[in-house]
């Protein structure tokens, strides 16, 4: 098990999480716009902090270290949406990304009470995928040309997982966050 833990994401991140996405780590879609500047991510974090339902944001902590962020945002089309960014390429293959997973989801079917958490992925990013379907989550559709990054036109995976699926996995342990 990693030495990993979530924290709330405070206004504390916003630094780190500008230096991850601009670090190209981690994808950054339209809704950023690459670069991003310390005033966007900053302005990022007080629309969300307005939304509602509230957004649930958590950096990821590797031993005390700010490595990554995840998040549930209100759904795309129901329940709530799992968002989760490693920046940290050192912090990968560690299983820090699948406690995430599975923390969050924890999180949101045991406190939030909701009933699906849904997330797109890019089709090409097979170690995400594969996360994903170890925390229960199973495919829906196939989003053809559905995010433009860098240039180009993505592929998505849409994914979901309902809680009467999490409930009969039993697999995460209940959440601190």
């Amino acid at each position: 098990m990693p030495v990993a833990r979530l924290v709330p994401f405070t206004r504390r991140h916003v630094d780190a999480l500008t230096d991850g996405f601009n670090s190209g780590a981690a994808a950054a879609t339209t809704f950023w716009r690459m670069p991003v500047s310390y005033a966007r991510a900053a302005g990022r974090f007080e629309l969300q902090g307005r939304l509602r339902p509230k957004p649930h944001r958590f950096a990821i902590l590797d031993a005390g270290r700010f490595v990554g962020l995840c998040a549930l945002f209100p759904a795309t089309y129901s329940g709530r949406t799992l968002v989760i960014a490693i920046f940290d390429p050192k912090a990968r293959g560690k299983g820090i990304g699948t406690y995430a997973v599975q923390t969050l989801c924890d999180f949101g079917f045991r406190k939030l009470k909701t009933h699906r958490i849904e997330l797109g992925v890019y089709t090409h990013n097979h170690r995400a995928i594969a996360v994903y379907e170890k925390c229960g989550f199973k495919r829906e559709a196939l989003l053809r040309r559905d995010v433009y990054n860098d240039g180009v036109w993505q592929n998505s995976l849409w994914m979901s997982l309902l809680r009467d699926e999490w409930s009969a996995r039993n697999v995460a342990p209940r959440a601190k966050t």
